[in-house]
């Protein structure tokens, strides 16, 4: 009975440790899995006045940016900016850090009546802001288009195709189509308004399945869809972009005046509309929810250098820096760690002070990375005047990883079999000689795995390299240059809220680089006899 007791205890036991370590590694997977996951795909939600449907020539015009110009396509509101000088740079609407150069042609010409139409509609003024360029015609424009980069046009698309010359420059389709309805939808009634609307809820409500408002959240009134007037340019672009049954609306004006009428005069009116009339005519948008995704990590952003503090661009020049940071730092930590070890090990007397030395070091060991920062700051930034820069880092990371590589350096060397060493001073070899060619060589592999830990620990810091070595993204060219590093650059992303979805491509490229290290150096000591 107290066999099968006992064997009942072990069992449970294993059964506990054996959960517990698949919560663990499970626990660990779905962290990395995570992580890995973002890096590699982004998929946010983006509100918007815009349907995500996108003209390349709306109006018979086309929007003509130059080559160097990285974008698949525009939403109006954002090209409206651009001509009332909301925009100045291009970096806040792709990932480019040109001038904005906004070119129009003269209003008082056809070709100009019909940009001003399209940008503010048939009855407004054109209201062009100051860092407009207008030309006399399109062919001024496509010159000042191919010799200015930053530039961009919204020129007849006639007049583009008969232009030979157009291989540097690139044609961005224009979102425009929007959702439209009278102000009394779009109200704050008892502290609830319409909630944002995703691709489930428009099917719903333009296809007539919402008959209150009160269902999308809005106030209690009763939805009256609109349809355009057939043979209306918002009609055509409806049904290009998306098809609105004409059996499904409960109103259809004759004329787009009698249309802009309805949607503005109908209690709980809705009905699809151009940006730059619902602007004209003072419509109230609905704001739309959509999904985009796409690839998060690429090899662009890889081999690029970061532009405006890493908003646009990639990272090239940061993981140079890391991996300088990392050969610097082993590079000065190594020969001291193992030395130390070597020292207290094979050296020292092993007594009082000996062991005062191996309890500092494990408090080293334990000490918050932001108190190296702290006097890494004080001492090689102020003291010895190295500045903010690669080596007054090295140096903090230097201190920080030692304790590390002395106390695993220490147990690798009293792991040697003491054999060895009396074989090899029985031989006739100095005591210098037995450590340098046996004693080390023997206790290799640990002293690498102490190396490998350091080092994991050097290129996840953050706090202690602000502190010393700064943040200019640009590559290291000395010493003392500032330079930024993986971690410190998925911490500034995230603190200044310049961008998740880099952060995380960051982070992932981080860990990559600790695994590569890892397999490399795991592969290193397997060929020493220590791991296979």
């Amino acid at each position: 009975m107290r066999r099968r007791g006992s064997v009942a205890r072990e069992r449970a036991a294993f059964g506990v440790i054996r959960g517990l370590s698949l919560l663990t590694i499970a626990i660990l997977a779905l962290i990395m899995g995570f992580i890995l996951y973002k890096g590699f795909r982004f998929s946010n939600e983006v509100r918007g006045t815009v349907l995500p449907y996108a003209e390349r020539s709306p109006d018979g015009l086309a929007l003509v940016v130059g080559g160097g110009i990285d974008l698949d396509s525009l939403d109006f509101p954002v090209l409206y900016g651009m001509y009332t000088d909301e925009y100045i740079n291009w970096a806040k609407i792709s990932a480019d850090d040109f001038d904005l150069l906004p070119i129009a042609i003269d209003p008082a010409k056809p070709d100009g009546s019909a940009t001003a139409k399209l940008l503010f509609g048939e009855s407004a003024d054109p209201q062009w802001g100051g860092l407009v360029k207008t030309v006399p015609d399109a062919a001024a424009a496509l010159a000042l288009l191919r010799s200015t980069p930053g530039a961009a046009a919204i020129l007849p698309v006639d007049a583009l195709r008969a232009s030979t010359d157009t291989k540097e420059l690139r044609v961005v389709p224009i979102r425009r189509l929007m959702l439209a309805a009278n102000e009394d939808v779009v109200a704050l009634v008892d502290n609830r308004s319409i909630e944002d609307l995703d691709d489930a809820a428009l099917a719903r409500l333009m296809g007539g399945a919402v008959k209150n408002w009160k269902e999308l959240g809005g106030p209690d009134l009763t939805v009256k869809i609109l349809s355009p007037p057939a043979g209306s340019t918002l009609a055509a672009a409806v049904a290009s972009g998306r098809p609105l049954s004409a059996a499904k609306a409960s109103i259809a004006p004759p004329s787009m005046a009698a249309y802009e009428t309805a949607l503005s005069g109908t209690s709980g009116a809705v009905g699809y509309s151009l940006a730059a009339d619902a602007q004209a005519a003072g419509l109230a948008p609905l704001t739309l929810k959509t999904v985009e995704s796409g690839w998060n990590l690429t090899w662009k952003y890889l081999v690029e250098a970061p532009r405006l503090s890493g908003k646009v661009g990639g990272i090239s020049t940061i993981i140079l820096n890391t991996l300088l940071m990392l050969a610097l730092t082993i590079l000065i930590a190594a020969p001291i760690g193992v030395a130390a070890a070597v020292y207290l090990i094979e050296y020292a007397k092993q007594g009082p002070l000996i062991r005062v030395l191996r309890l500092g070091t494990e408090t080293l060991a334990g000490i918050p990375s932001i108190i190296f920062g702290l006097f890494g700051f004080l001492f090689f930034v102020n003291i010895l005047h190295f500045g903010f820069g690669l080596l007054s880092g090295c140096l903090t990371l230097t201190l920080m990883i030692l304790p590390t590589i002395v106390r695993t350096s220490e147990e690798a060397l009293k792991a040697v079999p003491r054999s060895l060493r009396e074989g090899s001073l029985a031989l006739g070899a100095t005591k210098l000689q037995t450590v340098l060619r046996v004693t080390i060589p023997a206790a290799a592999p640990g002293i690498l795995t102490g190396l490998i830990l350091g080092v994991g620990r050097a290129v996840g810091e953050t706090a202690a390299l602000l502190f010393t070595m700064g943040s200019d993204y640009k590559l290291a060219k000395g010493l003392f240059s500032s330079a930024r590093v993986l971690s410190s650059h998925v911490y500034l992303l995230f603190a200044e809220g310049i961008s998740f979805d880099r952060a995380f491509s960051t982070a992932t490229v981080l860990i990559l680089v600790v695994l590569v290290f890892n397999f490399a150096a795991r592969r290193l000591v397997g060929r020493m006899g220590g791991v296979k």
